[in-house]
């Protein structure tokens, strides 16, 4: 839907929260649709700015649904999965110059290192940033929080080892950077019952998923859909992102698509870095 004053979104309460995850380009075939370009990413921030929407991070915008405080006017979240080093140089400088809040989820057992759980996409040579900058990103109007330790497929693993990821990524992040860690953001999207409870069990106050939905007031808290921003929609992608509100149907095809990927994936590999003892702890 269009606003009286030209921007798109929804309506009720409903909020976009945008999914990115590297921003980068000459990304490998199997990576490059989660690979924006510098430049589109560039354009896609102005229109927001442009536009009027005014961005909030997602610890922001779990506690208005959870106080019923209100958001700006107009709120959108932008996060960032898996903590690509490309976030500091190219999205960052970005951010900044608009002014504009974000989210990012860290893998804490490859900061510093590279992506070997993205193999199976054919990229696990990417950079993941290190404690020293997810410091210095700490202090800026970017709320970091925690993807897990290992990047697993938390709805394949047993309630144990869970747990473990859950617990150790945040304590984790809490040690080394000296804040406080709120949210938490499924890797890969993948969530079951044992990790919402694990997640809401260890003093978390949100969770994303993924879903390519946005989010409604009445959505659980610890499984928040988001919209994915894939390489290549440009700014007319952007937007018609933004005006996608969770109409039954889409619901209906985002539950069913879920179904479907559990299904498919219980007969196939998990996943990740086939190396013993990877990460390190």
């Amino acid at each position: 839907m269009y606003l009286s004053d030209g921007r798109t979104g929804g309506s009720a309460g409903e909020v976009p929260v945008l999914m990115y995850h590297s921003i980068a380009s000459g990304a490998p075939r199997r990576f490059k649709r989660f690979a924006v370009d510098p430049g589109e990413f560039a354009a896609q921030m102005a229109y927001l700015d442009d536009v009027g929407y005014c961005p909030v991070s997602a610890a922001e915008l779990a506690v208005s649904r959870i106080s019923g405080r209100p958001l700006p006017p107009h709120p959108v979240v932008i996060t960032f999965d898996d903590a690509y080093a490309d976030f500091y140089s190219a999205a960052l400088p970005v951010l900044r110059e608009h002014g504009f809040s974000a989210t990012v989820y860290v893998p804490t057992g490859y900061v510093g290192a590279t992506s070997r759980f993205n193999g199976g996409r054919g990229e696990a040579e990417q950079k993941i940033l290190s404690w020293d900058a997810l410091r210095d990103i700490s202090t800026e109007r970017v709320e970091v929080a925690a993807h897990s330790h290992t990047h697993p497929q938390m709805d394949r693993m047993h309630a144990a080892a869970i747990r473990d990821e859950v617990r150790h990524s945040r304590g984790l992040m809490e040690d080394k950077l000296s804040v406080r860690v709120d949210g938490f953001a499924y890797p890969f999207g993948y969530w079951n019952a044992a990790a919402r409870g694990a997640v809401a069990s260890e003093g978390f106050r949100y969770a994303c998923a993924v879903g390519d939905l946005m989010t409604s007031p009445g959505d659980d808290i610890f499984a928040m859909p988001r919209l994915t921003v894939k390489a290549g929609i440009g700014v007319a992608g952007l937007a018609r992102l933004l005006d996608s509100p969770p109409t039954a149907g889409r619901r209906r095809a985002a539950a069913m698509q879920r179904a479907t990927s559990l299904a498919v994936r219980r007969w196939t590999p998990v996943m990740g870095d086939p190396r013993k003892g990877w990460p390190p702890a």
